[in-house]
């Protein structure tokens, strides 16, 4: 016979209460964990939103506090800002000071924060024009620009010692558009020069698309387009890093 069988009433009572107590106990146990880990996950989504709120409003600042360098937007050219070649590299010319007519084109930037420049205009072509023109066969070179801010005063050789000394990449703009362009320009300090900074551009030749890459860029004076740009402004985020 089984045990239920052979219980009395009041032990068959006893038995239910204690089933049930356990039955309680657990269930408020469970009701417990359940609250303790309610409270927590609350804890860390109230923590996560805090976090996000700080970087919605870190964002928002460092984004909005800018500064500018307006220029001009007048186009300036190869041929017009009559640039010599780097005796070094003869594929490049060298470091000029972009052309302005007005004021706002210099200022105290933050060194190694973002920097951006705003192009109008960055138009360059290939000096051999099409793929089934002869001048391609002596002018296989495509002009493009790069850019730099950095102190009024330095000279096109100390631009190359401090992009050497700090191992920085420069982007290489320019395509066959009529575009305005946004890149990013690195923003330099050499040491013992007047902090005033300002817009510097050089012009660089590449080997065109439409040749063999065997082929080696030419010199920067008599070969490649006649590359075109104009600036509308520079803009230097103090509080974004790079």
């Amino acid at each position: 016979m089984s045990n239920s069988q052979t219980m009395s009433l009041d032990q068959r009572i006893a038995a239910l209460q204690q089933t049930n107590g356990e039955l309680v106990a657990s269930n408020n146990t469970l009701t417990q964990t359940v609250t303790g880990k309610m409270s927590a996950i609350n804890a860390t989504i109230a923590s996560a939103e805090a976090r996000m709120d700080q970087a919605i409003a870190h964002l928002a600042a460092s984004h909005s506090d800018m500064r500018i360098n307006y220029y001009d937007g007048v186009v300036n050219s190869k041929t017009s800002m009559e640039i010599e070649a780097d005796p070094q590299q003869p594929h490049m010319s060298k470091w000029k000071l972009v052309p302005v007519t007005g004021v706002g084109y210099y200022q105290y930037p933050v060194i190694g924060a973002l920097t951006k420049l705003h192009l109008k205009n960055g138009y360059s072509y290939d000096g051999g024009y099409h793929e089934t023109s002869p001048t391609y066969h002596t002018d296989w070179s495509r002009t493009c620009m790069q850019f730099v801010l950095i102190n009024e005063r330095a000279t096109s050789e100390q631009i190359n010692a401090e992009l050497e000394r700090q191992g920085t990449t420069l982007n290489i703009t320019g395509a066959s558009d009529a575009n305005a362009k946004m890149i990013t320009v690195p923003c330099l300090q050499i040491a013992e020069l007047h902090p005033y900074k300002r817009l510097f551009v050089r012009f660089v030749n590449l080997t065109s698309t439409q040749v063999s890459s065997d082929k080696q860029p030419q010199n920067i004076i008599e070969f490649g387009g006649d590359a075109t740009f104009a600036v509308d402004r520079v803009v230097n985020y103090p509080h974004i890093k790079v």
